[in-house]
């Protein structure tokens, strides 16, 4: 497992008004985020100009979580790692979706949740509004997979019990070796039977036009680098793991029948894959 290799301070990791973040923009793509900034604001703005539907490809990425949590805790699961997770909603977003971890726990009460995310603000909200006893909170970067794991194994039983690790859109914030070694970090720590559930912007389907828009865009209002992959190279992150059904495929059609409403309009979905971490045998 490798430490964090780059020098640059992780997304969020201190308060600055004038820098548009990741999670506050997302948040304003989902609708309800009231504490937006200026710089956020015009990040929105200048993103909605140049990607289409930005919006409601952000609101459905949210949602193909809420399916695929929903599903995992009905089917017992009852330890859950979200990492990169963002600030909490409380159902105020245009779908009105619960927190992921406020859904896990009305259906596995017991359950243990650990809330990961290097924005200080997002940890801040986190440690604020998800009160509920067995969910924790931890700051830190992703791309310093021996602190990640360190984290993962003070909240939760790494031994035996398997465990839901959740990358909803973050990994398109790493490069390929960063990301890497952060599912190689996974695959030897998590017990046979783990789960992880991976979200990722995608080329399929957009111009690459668009696509450059859209990186420029990010690295001028937010500061940081965006990793538009296609199928294949999305796919290539569950190395180790066996992908479940139904494989890999768009957010909008990931598990519908989690969800009686109808999805939103077509647009350029994330892709979204969900994969077991298979005994050694397997």
């Amino acid at each position: 497992m490798t430490a964090d290799s780059t020098s640059s301070p992780p997304p969020g990791s201190s308060f600055n008004p004038n820098q548009a973040t990741i999670s506050r923009t997302y948040a304003d793509f989902r609708g309800g985020a009231n504490d937006t900034f200026t710089a956020d604001r015009e990040a929105t703005k200048e993103l909605r100009a140049v990607i289409e539907r930005v919006d409601e490809v952000a609101q459905e990425n949210a949602a193909a979580l809420v399916r695929a949590v929903r599903h995992l805790a009905k089917a017992g699961h009852d330890q859950y790692a979200d990492l990169g997770c963002g600030r909490p909603m409380q159902g105020l977003d245009a779908l009105k979706l619960p927190d992921l971890a406020i859904l896990a726990k009305g259906i596995q009460p017991d359950c243990r949740w650990l809330a990961l995310d290097s924005d200080e603000l997002v940890v801040t909200a986190c440690r604020a509004l998800l009160r509920l006893p067995g969910i924790d909170v931890a700051q830190k970067d992703l791309r310093n997979v021996d602190a990640v794991l360190d984290a993962i194994a003070m909240h939760l039983d790494l031994t035996v019990k398997p465990i839901v690790v959740l990358l909803g859109a973050v990994v398109h914030f790493m490069t390929d070796e960063e990301a890497s070694a952060l599912m190689s970090g996974l695959r030897a720590c998590l017990a046979p039977g783990s789960i992880v559930v991976l979200t990722h912007v995608t080329s399929e389907g957009v111009e690459p036009e668009v696509v450059a828009a859209g990186k420029a865009t990010y690295k001028k209002r937010h500061g940081v680098d965006i990793y538009v992959r296609t199928r294949e190279e999305i796919a290539s992150f569950a190395d180790g793991f066996v992908i479940r059904a139904p494989g890999i495929g768009r957010t909008i059609d990931f598990m519908p029948e989690e969800d009686s409403r109808a999805p939103v309009r077509e647009a350029p979905h994330f892709l979204m894959w969900m994969a077991e971490r298979p005994h050694e045998s397997a």
